[in-house]
């Protein structure tokens, strides 16, 4: 917005400055009588407003780069710490729970005959898989080990196969060649889709949910369609939805974009595109 403005601006600029040269020949065939002063007065304003508002739109640019800085600096340092957080759970809550279920599995080797022993060791044994479980299932949220090990390749395909497959959804996944990227810009690609997938299970009534990752010879594309109920009101949504509103702001730290297009009925597709060197 604030660079629309400014080109804004610019056209107004160039406009006044071109009727400046033609009111001064204008106002000089006039003469010096009081309508031609008070034009010269109302004109000599409007050139004033100009001027004011030239600083005011500079002075926007400069708040609005500030905050994008800021927002961007957020986002890596938010990223940074469930990273941390991420391996502080691994490496704890694993140093427990790894050690218990041996423990336990030592004691079912020595359980006897009682059948209540037998019952209660069953019954600790699961639950300790499903600790194990959430602490996967944790950490994996807060920081895919794939997207360190493997790239984003692995990982959202990953991510969109565990998705859809606990909402019982149909998924494609199609991933062109692409090598490893900044860390910083997988999180966010990863991220992208992370939101768009989870908001297409949790409010689009999908049954299909498609995801495109190509790499092209000026950047990445990325695009998660969905053939669910579509957004009724997208220029709305643009401006309430904490979601799209967050993508929006995740892209442009990147200097990326971020495109949605819906239509009620026929589905939501959002592209994401991020400009990298060949």
């Amino acid at each position: 917005m604030p660079d629309q403005l400014v080109d804004l601006y610019e056209q107004v600029a160039l406009r006044v400055a071109e009727l400046d040269a033609t009111l001064d020949s204008v106002l000089a065939e006039c003469g010096d009588d009081d309508r031609a002063r008070r034009v010269r007065e109302k004109w000599a304003e409007l050139v004033s407003l100009v001027g004011r508002q030239k600083e005011t739109l500079g002075e926007l640019g400069r708040r609005t780069r500030e905050l994008a800085s800021l927002s961007a600096f957020l986002q890596t340092h938010y990223e940074q710490e469930k990273a941390r957080l991420a391996r502080e759970l691994h490496d704890g809550l694993g140093g427990i729970l790894t050690p218990a279920k041996m423990d336990l599995a030592w004691l079912e080797a020595r359980r006897g005959k009682d059948d209540e022993f037998a019952h209660r060791l069953a019954r600790l044994s699961a639950l300790i898989d499903q600790g194990i479980d959430l602490k996967r299932r944790v950490i994996e949220e807060l920081h895919p080990s794939l997207l360190d090990h493997l790239g984003l390749a692995a990982a959202v395909q990953w991510y969109v196969d565990e998705v859809c497959g606990a909402a019982k959804l149909e998924s494609r996944v199609t991933v062109s060649k692409l090598e490893r990227l900044n860390p910083d810009l997988e999180i966010a690609l990863y991220r992208i889709v992370q939101e768009s997938v989870t908001n297409a299970v949790r409010h689009s009534k999908a049954t299909k949910i498609e995801l495109t990752v190509e790499r092209t010879p000026d950047g990445v594309r990325l695009s998660v369609l969905d053939n669910g109920v579509g957004i009724p009101d997208l220029d709305g949504a643009r401006k309430s939805s904490h979601g799209i509103v967050g993508m929006t702001h995740r892209m442009r730290a990147i200097n990326g974009r971020l495109d949605i297009s819906s239509r009620e009925g026929e589905g939501t597709r959002v592209e994401a595109f991020l400009p990298l060197a060949a």
